[in-house]
Parts: C-alpha cells; structure tokens; sequence
C-alpha cells in the first residue's frame, strides 16, 4: 500500500491555495462520472493534497466549494485506482466478491441465509445468478450478503488477498479505509440504484472487473 502512505505524507498547506484548488476540483468533479477515470484520479493526486481518507476527502471538496456528499464516491475512484496492480496480480482463487443481497427480485427470490449469506437458488430473477456463476468458474469465493459486518466475518474467517465488492457509495467508501487497513487489494463497484431491495449494478462492468488481471 505504498501509494496509500505516499498521499499521507502530501503537503495539507495546498488547501490555503484556494483558486488553483477549486479549479482542479470543480474539473474532477465534473469529470466523475466519466468512463475513463484514470487520467481524473492522477490528476487528484497529483494535486498534492492528503486525500488518503474520507475525512480528508471530505475537507478538501468542503475547500474547493463542492458537494462534500461525494466524499464516498471520490474515495472509493481513488482507492480503486491505488489499488488496480496489487489486485490484477492476485489470482482468481485468492479473491472474494461480496455482493448486496439488496440485488435480489424481492418478489421472487428463494434464498436462504446460513453463516456465509444467502445461498442462491438459481432461480435467474436476478443479476446474481450469472454473476456468482461467472466468478466461480474463474476461482472466486462469492458471498451474497446482508451488510458490512458479515463481510468483515467472512474476510476474517477466508483471508482472501483481494476483494470485489458491489455496494452503495457510503458502504464502499467505509469497506475502502477497513480493507486498507488488513492489507488487502479491492475493487469497488457502485450501485447504479442504490435502496433496501432491487437495486441495480452495471453488471457488464462489474463481469469486466472480475475477469481482469496481469
């Protein structure tokens, strides 16, 4: 986590620079929802503010005058980014994908839980049928789950070293700063609609993600 120590150790005396700032900011921001973050996320570290938390992230969108409720979304783009080698490198059979159990049709769904989540019954009424099956075959543990702390138990428990997890802003942004902190490489895929039950992820993208590597 070389990088994650690097942007600790950026200079906090940047955020006095307004004007600079919130130029780079307000063109970051208008930029997130972009397709191609790379040049984005770069363009934020090199910035040469300590964005290596939500808080930080937090307090440099209050500075440069934006919405700091996209504290989350910013954080987890730049952890996803620090952390696409280490996770490209770890095998398949060395990773885990977590996915919402909110991605289940409410209506339809025969799932029952156990100590690791709910088991899929295959019923195919939603994404997570084909998504479990894709992971499976390339090596993955996958896990359908209820919130963040049977995650935490279930990477207690398998130590996988990387991790892919389907979740909210919020969820993602706090599973970033604990994964960090163990150690382990992840990749985090937001919900295109996000709530309680039937939610939506873009599951070309996230089928993208599980299949990459070095």
């Amino acid at each position: 986590m070389e990088n994650d120590r690097n942007l600790k150790n950026s200079s906090q005396s940047d955020l006095d620079s307004d004007a600079p700032l919130i130029k780079t900011a307000k063109y970051i921001i208008s930029k997130l929802s972009s397709i191609d973050n790379d040049g984005i996320i770069k363009h934020i570290i090199e910035s040469g503010v300590d964005l290596s938390t939500r808080n930080a992230v937090k307090l440099w969108l209050s500075k440069t005058r934006n919405d700091t409720n996209m504290a989350d979304k910013l954080f987890m783009l730049i952890k996803n980014d620090l952390n696409r080698n280490g996770f490209l490198k770890t095998p398949y059979s060395e990773r885990a994908l977590f996915l919402p159990q909110c991605l289940r049709n409410a209506d339809r769904c025969t799932a029952k839980m156990d100590g690791v989540g709910y088991v899929c019954k295959h019923c195919g009424a939603c994404p997570i049928s084909n998504v479990k099956r894709f992971a499976e075959e390339l090596g993955y543990s996958v896990f359908v789950v209820p919130g963040g702390s049977m995650v935490f138990k279930i990477i207690t428990a398998t130590k996988p070293k990387a991790v892919v997890g389907v979740a909210c802003d919020f969820e993602l942004g706090e599973a970033c700063e604990k994964l960090t902190s163990l150690n382990i490489f992840y990749q985090g895929v937001p919900l295109l609609k996000d709530g309680c039950k039937n939610t939506v992820v873009d599951v070309e993208k996230l089928l993208e993600i599980l299949k990459n590597k070095v």
